[in-house]
């Protein structure tokens, strides 16, 4: 075959340009340190490496939520201590005015420190962290706690009144009948009244006319109000009979009927104590007539609201079941669910996930398909950082759990006491029973005082508790990072000892070439006459 100079020259550009890209290809992964520097080097490998960049996007995230949670958590934890320090200065206190011994302005020179340190405590559960506030459930925005007054009364006959209080005192003030009477709303006949604002060293008189609505009392500088939360429950609180007082004998909480005016906090956040409300929609007359609806009440704690449709036509009154579906994500994907329903019935029960909602259907007992409703949370989701894959760690806290005071529950139209170990109202009441001069009330504060401190070190345990697992967390979540590292490098990371040997080859490789090519181009018939 005869060989020509076309034939010569396109194969060694062929050569050359191929050894060439082989050495510029190595230069590359010299430059990037990488051995896959796009899909086509290794599409198996360019998966496995895509794969763990994702994961380590992801790991990263989580890091920085865990870091920010543990952040979230030390403020939490700092300002627990803060209390806890202050709750025991205020235990040594109480120890004080709780001896007999002390005199009246000994006791009352207590008080104003008591007060100073009642006001500290309500800095520490208003406490920000990157302006949020610590102790306010999800409603970080806002203020925990607002400062106002209460009443606090030892006469069993007033233990069910809700009172409302106005207004502003530098002191306790005490209210006493000396004539009884009883009180409703409207009051239902005259209602003599005094009240003492220097401890019961001097009384002023009023009298609250018949007919008054509601019944206020006026102390001048305060307004107390005998409320009632549910006034058509037939067990309310009004009307009451108070007991009138013996002007011989000493005064206490037990002589008569005794109200005490004095230091409140009132919590002002959120909580999920109360049930979930439910939205019903296209709630119609039901087939039967009668004017019947679907009427529905949840039970249970939901992070978010909760949609449920009815998939199939169902008789609630009868043996069968009732085909469902609920979405926890506004109806972007649906969980499909059965409930049983029983003859005679007119409810059934719908579980779900964090509770359940109970359906009563009115009418022929027919829950129609298509029926939609919502299942709302009062309160917003907590705030919780997402730790790891579907691992969250709420990080908020209700103050009325922790601090207690006063709160206005679902419903009511007035404050009432928080249940359970106490701190504002264990430090309120010691402050009226030093400003009273009452010995017996601050011993009895002073118990009450020692429970709280075992509650609030309850509390500071699990915040601790969850400091500990969230470092833990950012521990193992490092150590992931490295090991998944460490396993893309092994796949995508160029062997730098190999590469130099394979670049110094290439190198000599093109340059053999170039060499070889100058030499065979060169030749013409004049070499070989």
């Amino acid at each position: 075959m005869r060989v020509t100079q076309g034939m010569m020259y396109n194969d060694m550009q062929y050569n050359m340009n191929r050894v060439l890209s082989d050495y510029m290809e190595s230069n590359y992964q010299g430059a990037t340190q990488k051995r896959i520097n796009r899909p086509s080097d290794d599409p198996t490998g360019s998966v496995r490496v895509l794969s763990y960049r994702a994961s380590l996007e992801s790991t990263a995230q989580y890091i920085d939520n865990s870091k920010n949670a543990a952040s979230w958590l030390s403020s939490t934890d700092a300002a627990l201590m803060q209390a806890q320090v202050i709750l025991q200065k205020i235990t040594g206190l109480a120890e004080q005015a709780a001896t007999e011994t002390l005199e009246g302005k000994d006791r009352l020179n207590i008080s104003f420190e008591l007060k100073e340190l009642f006001g500290q405590l309500m800095n520490i559960a208003n406490t920000e962290f990157a302006g949020d506030h610590l102790f306010a459930g999800h409603q970080t925005g806002d203020h925990a706690y607002e400062e106002g007054l209460g009443v606090m009364s030892e006469s069993a006959e007033v233990a069910g009144v809700t009172f409302d209080v106005d207004g502003a005192l530098d002191k306790t003030a005490m209210i006493r009948f000396p004539d009884g009477g009883v009180v409703d709303d409207p009051l239902p006949a005259d209602l003599k009244y005094e009240y003492s604002k220097d401890g019961g060293a001097t009384w002023e008189t009023k009298v609250l006319p018949a007919g008054t609505t509601p019944p206020t009392l006026d102390i001048d500088g305060a307004q107390v109000t005998f409320g009632d939360n549910n006034p058509d429950d037939a067990t309310a609180a009004l009307p009451v009979t108070l007991t009138a007082f013996d002007a011989g004998a000493e005064i206490s909480p037990s002589n008569g009927t005794m109200l005490y005016v004095r230091k409140s906090a009132e919590y002002v956040g959120d909580d999920n104590d109360a049930p979930p409300e439910v939205d019903i929609f296209g709630n119609a007359d039901l087939p039967g007539g009668g004017g019947k609806k679907i009427s529905a009440e949840a039970d249970g704690k939901f992070t978010s609201n909760v949609q449920v449709r009815i998939d199939d036509d169902a008789q609630v009154n009868a043996d069968g079941t009732v085909n469902y579906s609920y979405s926890k994500d506004n109806g972007l994907t649906w969980e499909s669910a059965t409930a049983t329903t029983r003859a005679g019935d007119t409810s059934v029960r719908l579980n779900i996930p964090g509770g359940y909602v109970d359906l009563a259907v009115g009418g022929d007992g027919k829950l129609p398909a298509g029926q939609q409703l919502v299942i709302r949370p009062n309160r917003a989701s907590d705030i919780g950082h997402e730790i790891s894959k579907d691992e969250y760690l709420d990080v908020t806290n209700s103050g009325k759990d922790i601090f207690g005071g006063t709160y206005k529950t679902k419903g009511d139209e007035l404050a009432t006491v928080v249940g359970g170990p106490n701190i504002f109202e264990s430090v309120a009441d010691l402050i009226a029973w030093t400003e009273t001069n009452n010995s017996d009330g601050c011993a009895e504060a002073l118990e009450t005082l020692k429970t709280s401190s075992e509650h609030l070190l309850t509390q500071l345990a699990k915040v601790g508790g969850k400091e500990n697992r969230v470092s833990l967390n950012v521990s193992i979540l490092e150590s992931h990072t490295d090991d998944q590292k460490s396993r893309m490098s092994s796949i995508e990371d160029i062997d730098i000892s190999e590469l130099s040997i394979k670049l110094k080859k290439e190198q000599m490789a093109y340059q053999t070439v170039l060499q070889s090519s100058s030499m065979v181009m060169n030749l013409s018939l004049l070499n070989y006459m």
